[in-house]
């Protein structure tokens, strides 16, 4: 049977062998601010990221994606924190 590519993205963001949902939706909701980084980090590695407000829009994409390892709460914290991260970013020079 093939990996869950989801449960991959996770572990990868993580630094955790996540190996099911269960499991990933624990480890993200005791530490939401943790994926917040890490999709911080993937943000600004994207050329497609060019200002704040793209960041968010980002995050909403990845949030998206995510969902099904998400409840309401924690993905409210993760845009929280990663709001709170990205918010000096302003335009990036051209």
């Amino acid at each position: 049977m093939a990996a869950n590519p989801l449960l991959l993205q996770v572990s990868r963001m993580l630094g955790a062998g996540v190996t099911t949902a269960v499991t990933a939706r624990a480890l993200i909701a005791s530490a939401p601010g943790q994926l917040a980084a890490a999709l911080v980090r993937e943000a600004a590695d994207s050329d497609d990221v060019t200002s704040t407000e793209a960041a968010m829009d980002y995050l909403e994409g990845r949030l998206a994606e995510l969902r099904e390892l998400l409840d309401d709460a924690t993905a409210a914290a993760v845009r929280e924190a990663f709001a709170a991260s990205v918010a000096a970013w302003g335009p990036r020079p051209g």
